[in-house]
């Protein structure tokens, strides 16, 4: 053994140590590979550099900004559809369907990414068939390993081999020349799964450790557990009635996510959606609030023509204008104390500038608006007396309601015993704020009192004359006839989709909102959003939202339309937190980047040009037509791999210059070389996959390239046999959850071991391995 290979050895005993231990960075160890090698004077400069020039790894990385191309206008997720039509499926053909939907997608697409744009799908298929996760989530990403080497750009460890073989002088695989193998490949495993394999899954859910969502989001928000649904029963109130109009959010706290009609699923319906008996609304919220109103009578109509006749001789209804020095001017109703400490009831207010004001509570009072108040004689005099307002003068009876809007009914209702209302002051009662009834009277022991303090506690027994709608009524008796349905965090896969998403935005340094509450920044109107909750301090608060001041440090978890989600990402007095869950897809884009993918997959067919040129000119037209920005460009290249390979891809000249090569090369021949090329590619097989266990695939084929084409010319066989044995090989890590990211993305969701891994894992190997020793030498011919 030369000094030089001796030399070559320690490196790449340390590069595996390294690679086992896990204590640095793959990427940094194929950096120090490289150095180490130069300085050595294993590999000239030229040669440590060409790496990062080589064919392969331009490949590579415009390979990563196609795939991110093709998710970013949303066709990623429309091949992905499809597969609800098979719920009903048996358990064999929900198997077989999903692992030859990810099988053809990896061809395609990165093999990370094929897995996490079908997870959410294979979720939702689990959940249609009533069975658990763990069922179809091993088979998914099965399905995305066998299918990853189906082309000779849909994997590095193919187009590293391609590019060994070009660099060698040898003639490249074809873009297709993978297809046979990996097709039967593909087939067997397909076959054992439905088979043996399902019989070796586990039927579990996630644990409680292993949650459906293991983001940070759903751990501090804990989601599933304030996610339930209740239903709309048939002569509901709320039949043919908006959303916005049934008052459920602004009276029990709750946001409607999602509703349920006929099968078919409208995720962020918006405040003017009409609802339907019989409809399932999927509620975020406490269910507290809607068990406070259900089972029981909390107000019982009655009719009192006695006090209703005494309650409007008492009350003047008059219009008054707000003088240019009062001290009204700036303020809002909900500020300036008029029904607390004057005991006036404004009914409705015309702005000169705006006409007729609907939010009432949040319009800042000017000069020269008119109020439509109600109260005593009495109090309407202090007002004039103390320059609130001035031009006071008598409303005639028959332009009250015109003026009021139809809205002044006088609706007397009794409190009994048991209702949510006992003990409550008349401002947590809600029913100005939540049903727009104001209690304009309350008879207590046959006492009447006009114009209550908002702080006034109810009292079971109270007699309450509401003015409003009978309408408004009627919507808060129709409350307790929601049904409560059921509570399960199996609701949570069915909310997100392409255009619709949740997550977590902050205030900036630079925010000027802190101090202001979300009902006086009209925040749902303005931004299209709901507040799910705020964390503050350590603590989601989830009861309330639209009128807690912000403080700075507050983080909101906001649900609604990906493009609303952007909307707030360029407002200055907000940083969202998830950056890739506030992008909608560009669907208008879609139709370029398949086109643009087509040509580029024609081009390299064809041979028009090569293919590290079809790619990279395919990754650049798609960030000049849209598709994404350059910025997404960038974020989608996963950096860890380009500069692994082409920091390991000098070792691969080193191996070859030192003689390492052709010493291994012998090491196989002395041990099965006598035995046949099926044994070659047998051993060939078992060494390179051993290896995936502990090693990346792309070093690993950096490792094992330069062995398989000094034992092809050793043995005179085909160089393109043992090539094609070390590709598949590196692409058939199956039996680790450590061995492939897409492994590692469903084992939470199914609550997998490490056992279960193994049990299905090792087969299947064991499958590739047979396949590979069967047909690949009839494929190419020693």
């Amino acid at each position: 053994m030369t000094p030089q290979m001796m030399v070559l050895l320690v490196i790449v005993g340390v590069a595996l140590v390294l690679f086992i231990g896990g204590w640095v960075r793959v990427d940094v160890v194929g950096l120090l590979v490289l150095s180490a090698l130069a300085l050595a004077g294993l590999v000239t400069a030229q040669e440590a550099l060409a790496g990062f020039s080589s064919p392969a790894v331009v490949t590579v990385w415009a390979m990563f900004i196609l795939s991110a191309g093709l998710t970013r206008t949303g066709i990623a997720h429309w091949l992905g559809l499809p597969l609800q039509r098979f719920a009903k499926g048996s358990e064999a053909l929900l198997t077989a369907v999903l692992m030859v939907a990810a099988s053809l997608l990896s061809a395609l697409i990165n093999t990370v990414t094929v897995a996490a744009i079908l997870l959410p799908a294979t979720m939702e298929l689990a959940r249609r068939s009533k069975r658990p996760p763990s069922r179809l989530l091993m088979p998914l990403a099965l399905g995305c390993l066998l299918g990853g080497p189906f082309t000779g750009i849909s994997t590095p460890p193919n187009i590293l081999v391609t590019d060994a073989l070009q660099t060698a002088g040898l003639r490249p695989f074809g873009l297709f020349e993978f297809t046979p193998i990996t097709a039967a490949i593909v087939a067997a495993g397909i076959l054992f799964m439905i088979s043996i394999g399902r019989r070796l899954l586990p039927s579990r859910t996630a644990t409680a450790e292993a949650d459906t969502r293991s983001s940070s989001v759903d751990i501090f928000y804990q989601l599933d557990s304030y996610i339930f649904t209740i239903r709309i029963p048939p002569g509901s109130a709320f039949h043919g009635r908006s959303l916005a109009d049934s008052r459920i959010g602004s009276a029990l706290y709750l946001t409607v996510l999602a509703i349920q009609r006929n099968g078919a699923l409208t995720l962020a319906p918006r405040p003017g959606e009409v609802l339907r008996a019989g409809d399932l609304l999927i509620v975020h919220g406490s269910p507290d609030h809607l068990e406070r109103f259900r089972g029981t009578q909390h107000l019982q109509v009655e009719s009192s023509d006695r006090y209703s006749t005494l309650l409007s001789q008492r009350l003047q209804t008059v219009e008054a204008v707000v003088a240019e020095g009062s001290p009204l001017r700036g303020t809002t109703l909900a500020e300036n104390g008029l029904r607390l400490q004057h005991r006036v009831h404004v009914v409705a207010l015309h702005s000169p500038v705006h006409g007729k004001i609907k939010d009432l509570r949040r319009h800042q009072l000017t000069a020269g608006d008119r109020l439509l108040l109600q109260a005593e004689q009495k109090s309407l005099e202090a007002l004039v007396r103390l320059g609130l307002v001035a031009d006071l003068h008598v409303v005639a009876a028959d332009r009250v309601d015109e003026l009021a809007g139809g809205f002044m009914e006088i609706l007397p209702v009794r409190v009994p015993p048991g209702s949510v209302l006992v003990d409550r002051d008349l401002v947590e009662s809600r029913l100005g704020n939540a049903f727009g009834l104001t209690v304009v009277g309350l008879v207590r022991d046959g006492e009447l009192q006009c114009m209550p303090s908002p702080h006034e506690k109810v009292q079971a027994g109270d007699l309450l004359l509401l003015q409003g709608s009978r309408h408004d009524l009627d919507i808060l008796e129709s409350l307790q006839e929601l049904e409560f349905t059921e509570q399960t965090s199996a609701l949570e896969t069915e909310l997100e989709s392409q255009h619709i998403g949740a997550t977590e935005i902050l205030l900036s340094p630079r925010t000027t909102l802190a101090g202001r509450t979300l009902s006086e920044l009209f925040f749902r109107e303005r931004y299209g959003l709901s507040v799910l909750a705020i964390w503050r301090k350590g603590r989601a608060y989830r009861s309330r939202l639209q009128d807690m001041p912000l403080q700075f440090g507050d983080a909101l978890l906001v649900y609604g339309q990906r493009r609303n989600l952007e909307a707030v990402a360029r407002d200055r007095d907000f940083i969202v937190l998830d950056e890739t869950a506030a992008r909608a897809p560009r669907l208008e884009k879609a139709a370029f980047a398949a086109a643009v993918m087509l040509v580029v997959l024609v081009s390299a067919i064809a041979g028009l040009v090569p293919i590290a040129i079809a790619a990279l000119t395919g990754a650049a037209v798609m960030v000049l037509v849209g598709c994404l920005s350059m910025e997404e460009a960038y974020r989608a290249i996963e950096w860890k791999v380009v500069f692994l390979i082409a920091g390991m891809l000098p070792l691969g000249a080193a191996i070859e210059k030192t003689g390492a090569a052709q010493m291994a090369a012998n090491a196989l021949i002395d041990a099965v070389g006598d035995l046949g090329p099926r044994w070659i590619v047998a051993a060939l097989f078992i060494v390179t996959v051993a290896g995936t266990q502990v090693i990346p695939t792309a070093a690993l084929v950096v490792l094992m390239a330069p062995v398989a084409l000094s034992a092809a010319s050793s043995l005179e066989i085909s160089p393109h046999l043992l090539m094609m044995t070390v590709a598949i090989a590196a692409s058939s890590s199956f039996a680790s959850p450590l061995s492939h990211p897409a492994h590692l993305l469903v084992m939470s969701p199914g609550g997998y071991r490490f056992l279960d891994y193994v049990k299905v894992g090792v087969p299947v190997t064991i499958i590739a391995l047979l396949v590979s020793v069967g047909l690949l030498p009839i494929l190419f011919p020693p």
